[in-house]
C-alpha cells in the first residue's frame, strides 16, 4: 500500500468484492500486542459491510452514499464484480474541473463578460 500510496484496498474472492482494508485498520492491528502477521489473514480485517456502487451510477448517487455512510471511497461493481474505487478526492477533482469547463464556456460565449474587463485565472 504504502509503494502505491494508496490508503485501502479492496478485497476481493473470485473478482467479488468482500469489503475494504484500509492502512489504518492494519496500523491499529500491528499496535496491539497479540497481533501475528504470519498467522493472520487479510481477510481478518475486511470490514464486510462496505457497500458498493454501480459503475454507470451518477455522481450524485456517489456523493450521496459516501456522506450517508461516513466513507471518503468506495468499490466500483459492474455486473458484481469490481471494476476499480473511487474516493471523495476523485470526486472533487472530476467537479473542479467541470467548473473550469463551464468557467472557459462562459467566458468564450459572452461578449459581457469580455467587455467587462474582468480578469481571470488559469493555467
Amino acid at each position: 500500500m504504502h509503494g502505491d500510496a494508496v490508503g485501502s484496498v479492496v478485497v476481493v474472492d473470485d473478482e467479488k468484492p468482500l469489503g475494504l482494508v484500509s492502512d489504518r485498520d492494519l496500523a491499529m492491528a500491528v499496535l496491539d500486542e497479540t497481533f501475528d502477521a504470519e498467522e493472520t489473514d487479510i481477510v481478518e480485517f475486511v470490514d464486510e459491510e462496505t457497500p458498493t456502487i454501480e459503475g454507470d451510477a451518477g455522481v450524485y448517487d456517489l456523493v450521496e452514499l459516501l456522506s450517508q455512510k461516513g466513507l471518503r471511497r468506495v468499490p466500483v461493481v459492474e455486473d458484481g464484480e469490481l471494476a476499480g474505487i473511487i474516493s471523495l478526492s476523485d470526486v472533487v477533482v472530476l467537479l473542479g474541473m467541470e467548473l473550469q469547463h463551464v468557467g472557459t464556456a462562459i467566458r468564450s460565449s459572452s461578449p459581457a463578460y469580455e467587455r467587462s474587463g474582468m480578469e481571470y485565472y488559469h493555467d
